[in-house]
């Protein structure tokens, strides 16, 4: 069981959270201290081990997960790349990991200077195909060879 803040009501039971994910959600499920420790940190000098990490595999996981860990009392943080400067990445809650598996580009319009990405998408990839075009995205970050669009 993990302790609750004084406002959230009772501790949560991460065992129960765990296995209602697991039952819910066709993409992986990580728990374990390996995977709960690879998530603790983001590129910046924060770091807090989440209760675990949710790698979605299609925006249905996505509400599948939000709904489960709405219903633990669970706090959520979405991630892509972890290429994050201000910790914003790192969380105690379910980090939804993006990047393994919805990371495809939906729609690309360049006739109306559109794109529908799905958050796992890395910022260079949007950029080469919207080059095809002579178009770009306007954000210029560092890790923009890395990070990604919903993180």
């Amino acid at each position: 069981m993990a302790p609750a803040h004084p406002e959230q009501g009772p501790p949560l039971d991460v065992d129960a959270l765990r296995d209602a994910l697991r039952a819910r959600i066709r993409g992986e499920v990580r728990f374990e201290r390996g995977s709960r420790a690879l998530y603790a940190t983001d590129a910046s000098n924060y770091r807090q081990v989440p209760l675990g990490v949710v790698l979605p595999v299609d925006a249905d996981d996505v509400v599948e997960a939000v709904a489960v860990c709405r219903e633990h009392g669970a706090p959520i943080v979405a991630r892509g790349g972890g290429t994050s400067l201000a910790g914003q990445a790192c969380n105690t809650g379910v980090v939804l990991d993006f990047s393994k598996y919805m990371n495809a580009i939906v729609a690309l319009d360049p006739e109306r200077r559109f794109a529908r990405v799905q958050p796992g998408v890395i910022l260079d990839d949007l950029r080469d195909a919207a080059e095809e075009y002579h178009l770009t995205f306007g954000p210029d970050p560092s890790t923009h060879d890395r990070c990604t669009m919903g993180g």
